[in-house]
């Protein structure tokens, strides 16, 4: 499998660029079933392409946290919530916010150990800066693919002048709070593990 793997690897990365971006594109029109089912086969298959060609062991409790994120979003999509008041602000920015949280972690946790496999010792602190910017330009990369559906697919996601300024305002700052907690827990994890890690 690792061979296949490290043969096709630039057409399997495209298909699962390609198949991730439809998903976005369309999730918030699909079933919950559906979206559920595909988060999972997606978020398994990137466990093993990761696993067979750079021998990684992704821990499954931050894919569970990716999975949790997505089902945030599906389940605001399937009881209609995004427009609605959700505690003190409206679910559309409580969404946002809570997915980055759930996400940052894989991210800040993949950047660490790819520098670590390929022989760069940077702080942690900015590993988890340099991951948080990451997901910081993913998540602008989807407010274009909300662009797209609007422009080109006859989506209605884009509710005001404000709703992409907003929506990155409460992605920064589930990055930030996702980054916070990444850091924390992998500089737990390195001092139990007695390892020394600049901070």
């Amino acid at each position: 499998m690792n061979q296949f793997v490290r043969r096709f690897q630039w057409p399997l990365m495209t298909i699962m660029f390609v198949s991730g971006c439809a998903f976005l594109l369309k999730m918030c029109y699909l079933s919950l079933a559906f979206n559920t089912v595909f988060a999972v086969v997606y978020l398994t298959s990137f466990y093993l392409f990761v696993r067979a060609r750079y021998e990684f062991t992704v821990p499954p409790v931050l894919l569970g946290l990716v999975l949790a994120g997505a089902e945030v979003d599906a389940l605001g999509n399937y009881f209609r919530m995004y427009g609605n008041q959700f505690g003190p602000m409206q679910y559309d920015e409580f969404a946002h916010m809570s997915i980055q949280v759930l996400v940052t972690p894989l991210v800040v946790w993949l950047v660490s150990a790819a520098l670590e496999k390929f022989g760069q010792r940077l702080s942690l602190g900015f590993t988890t800066f340099f991951a948080g910017v990451t997901v910081f330009g993913l998540s602008a990369f989807y407010e274009i693919i909300e662009l797209w559906d609007e422009l080109y697919f006859g989506g209605h996601r884009i509710w005001s002048t404000h709703d992409t300024a907003k929506d990155l305002q409460f992605d920064l700052s589930g990055i930030v709070l996702g980054a916070l907690l990444a850091y924390a827990l992998l500089r737990q994890v390195s001092m139990r593990e007695g390892r020394k890690v600049p901070v």
